[in-house]
């Protein structure tokens, strides 16, 4: 099945779904997807990840693992946005949330996991 993009937001940003960090390039924002499988809005499932300028990495603890980023110049939702429709593309095909999880790893991560049966 394929991957539908429900929605996109930041609770770090108001409004949520298309506001700016103040500093348009040292910014670590936490983002998150609302997805489902095609025509299935019910089910949907939430995942997230950080959008992080190079400069924002440098506050960020050492000798840790971090979180799921995609690291950007400058704050730019287009190419968010764009960069989300691209990844999602890896998951069509998937024929659960458990597969979709495992092919986006790295990438994003899911919110809970309650809707996995493992």
């Amino acid at each position: 099945m394929n991957i539908e993009l429900l929605g996109i937001s930041s609770d770090q940003l108001e409004p949520s779904d298309s506001g700016y960090p103040e500093d348009f390039e040292n910014f670590d924002i936490l983002i998150e997807l609302d997805l489902c499988f095609e025509n299935h809005q019910a089910g949907s499932v939430f995942f997230e990840f950080y959008v992080a300028s190079p400069s924002a990495l440098s506050y960020r603890p050492i000798n840790c693992f971090s979180p799921p980023t995609l690291i950007l110049e400058e704050f730019d939702w287009n190419v968010i946005k764009n960069r989300i429709s691209k990844l999602l593309v890896h998951a069509n095909g998937s024929k659960s949330w458990t597969e979709v999880a495992t092919k986006l790893s790295g990438q994003i991560r899911p919110v809970s996991f309650s809707c996995f049966p493992w």
